[in-house]
């Protein structure tokens, strides 16, 4: 019998260990091409896993935290991300100033944070303060500078998957977080602090027509700017590994929706078409395809902030529900 459960244990632990050593192999080798080809490397997973990661990050947010919102709320929050929408269509087709565009998409992420806010201000009020204080952040970005602040933005959405990761594995909780900030922390840091350096400094690339998408203009000039941009490439790298490896696995088929999406197979089989679709047109146009990208990645990037306000309201339900309780019994 000890034999039987001794071989399970086994079997049962060399997927685990491919799942590892996958995973082991990603990072190292994303790492490796962001230091040596970080621009390739950013346009090549940009093409290719972009629009993947909208649609699966968007479908996983929506099945995990639907229940946990009411419908006003959730159609306020949708009439601003599509506000924003239009505001980048418009830019698009010339109907409105590139200067004032970045102004009013941040008008309306300012918008987002404050309809959050004011939810959770009257569930939490610590939690109210740090939205407020978000807000004030937001509102100094828009009069300093709307472009340093949404290059700002881009770097930082990289960032969001710890945030769903941790609650998530509530009960791996510790373990997650040394995961996580060491992929999303540590390894950024090394490779930013290694190539300031000079250490690692063997970039194989001297094209730099895509260093405005995480190094504002104004640090474009500084040392900082490429060992930046190669680190914001590899975070970029984990972040599309963390939504399509980790959340297209953790979306549950038959979980309660806002919108209604399509079954796993078909949504996937959609999902890869569009990619390739992408994937031709950014080889065609770079400019004209990333800018209608733009348009669902601000959608998908801009929904996150105030949900992010939004995620620890039912971990506090749930411990002053734990609370509650321990005081009722020693009553």
């Amino acid at each position: 019998m000890d034999n039987y459960f001794q071989k399970k244990k086994k079997v049962n632990g060399k997927p685990q260990m491919t799942k590892i050593m996958g995973s082991g192999l990603i990072i190292l080798v994303s790492a490796l091409s962001a230091i040596a080809f970080p621009f390739t490397t950013y346009a090549t997973t940009l093409f290719t896993f972009g629009i993947a990661h909208i649609a699966i990050e968007l479908r996983y947010i929506d099945s995990r935290f639907h229940q946990n919102l009411n419908k006003t709320l959730e159609w306020r929050l949708l009439q601003l991300v599509l506000l924003i929408a239009l505001v980048r269509c418009c830019a698009i087709f010339g109907l409105i100033s590139i200067q004032l565009a970045p102004l009013l998409e941040l008008f309306g992420g300012l918008g987002l944070v404050l309809v959050a806010t004011h939810h959770v201000y009257r569930q939490n009020w610590q939690l109210g303060i740090l939205g407020l204080a978000v807000s004030c952040l937001g509102g100094i970005g828009i009069i300093k500078d709307p472009i340093f602040t949404l290059v700002i933005l881009a770097l930082v959405h990289n960032l969001t998957p710890v945030a769903f990761i941790l609650e998530r594995q509530r009960t791996k909780r510790f373990r997650t977080l040394l995961i996580c900030g060491l992929v999303f922390g540590a390894i950024p840091i090394g490779i930013i602090s290694l190539k300031l350096l000079g250490i690692i400094n063997f970039s194989l690339e001297t094209n730099t027509h895509y260093l405005n998408a995480f190094v504002a203009p104004l640090w474009q000039h500084l040392s900082i700017a490429y060992p930046l941009f190669s680190a914001a490439t590899f975070l970029q790298c984990m972040h599309y590994a963390a939504v399509i490896g980790l959340f297209s696995r953790w979306t549950k088929e038959d979980a309660e929706t806002f919108l209604s999406w399509l079954p796993s197979k078909k949504f996937y089989w959609l999902v890869a078409g569009i990619s390739v679709y992408f994937l031709v047109a950014f080889q065609h146009s770079f400019a004209l395809t990333r800018a209608f990208y733009g348009i669902a990645a601000a959608i998908h990037a801009w929904l996150e902030i105030p949900l992010l306000l939004l995620l620890p309201l039912p971990i506090i339900k749930q411990k002053s529900a734990a609370i509650g309780s321990e005081i009722s019994t020693e009553r």
